[in-house]
């Protein structure tokens, strides 16, 4: 597990985690594949197919789960997805070693 400051479009492998520190006002998009999003004092499992986003209206840390093989987008909800910043960290399914989300 590496932090790491991330924006843009990020492939993640299947069971892999990406934890976002604070989903407020950021927009979690869903490009290919299926993602579970929990987030911290959330009753709600929101799951995340091609094409759907979510944005965050709290200040709250998100966990992002990769049912499969999947590409997600983080950005700010008023801005493009690829011109946000956002912090992340990066977790691995285990046995595999985690990597520094390049910025």
């Amino acid at each position: 597990m590496a932090p790491a400051s991330t924006c843009g479009e990020h492939a993640l492998e299947a069971r892999e985690l990406l934890s976002v520190a604070d989903i407020a006002g950021l927009r979690i998009r869903c490009m290919r594949g299926s993602l579970w999003l929990t987030l911290d004092n959330d009753p709600r499992d929101i799951v995340l197919e091609a094409g759907d986003d979510f944005v965050g209206t709290e200040h709250r840390r998100a966990l992002v789960y990769a049912f499969q093989p999947s590409t997600v987008s983080l950005g700010t909800a008023a801005a493009p997805i690829q011109q946000a910043r956002c912090s992340a960290v990066r977790h691995r399914a285990p046995g595999r070693t985690a990597v520094q989300v390049p910025v």
